[in-house]
């Protein structure tokens, strides 16, 4: 899986100027801002601690059913992976339909502008993160931060 995704990127940058698709990509995408609470290269490190801030701060967790893969960090059930025809392992970047407040842990490889390799805690995903959300977080969090990055929204299959 990893390597189709190098294909088709390879694909779009070296083919899609020749047909307009950087236009179509970029219509399919929208500006996005997530609240960061940790990064770390641990993924036990990151669920422990989204848990314990979920208790702390009673903010709902949804860790979307992903766990640990050595080969692309995160993945979904190999069920449901089938099941949306991507084949297994696969995950799906937040922020894509699911605007909202709850924690996460999410692969920093997926969004455009982050350090790679690392599993972030997610606290809130929307197009602009109220600054009362961000000062309440910081309260549990002091180095708590939001960081913007644009999300596909297009066809994934």
């Amino acid at each position: 899986m990893k390597q189709f995704w190098k294909i088709w990127i390879i694909f779009v940058l070296v083919w899609g100027p020749l047909w307009g698709m950087e236009d179509t990509i970029a219509d399919q995408s929208v500006s996005k801002s997530f609240l960061i609470v940790k990064s770390t290269k641990s993924y036990i490190e990151a669920k422990n601690f989204a848990q314990d801030l979920a208790k702390k701060s009673d903010i709902k967790l949804d860790l979307r059913d992903l766990d640990y893969n050595k080969e692309i960090m995160l993945t979904y059930t190999d069920t449901e992976c089938n099941k949306n025809n991507f084949g297994y392992p696969c995950y799906v970047a937040r922020g894509r339909y699911d605007n909202g407040v709850y924690l996460s842990v999410e692969s920093s490889d997926a969004y455009e502008g982050f350090t790679k390799g690392y599993y972030i805690v997610v606290a809130a995903s929307m197009e602009k993160i109220d600054k009362s959300l961000l000062y309440r977080m910081k309260r549990y969090v002091p180095d708590a931060y939001v960081k913007h990055t644009s999300v596909y929204m297009g066809c994934i299959h």
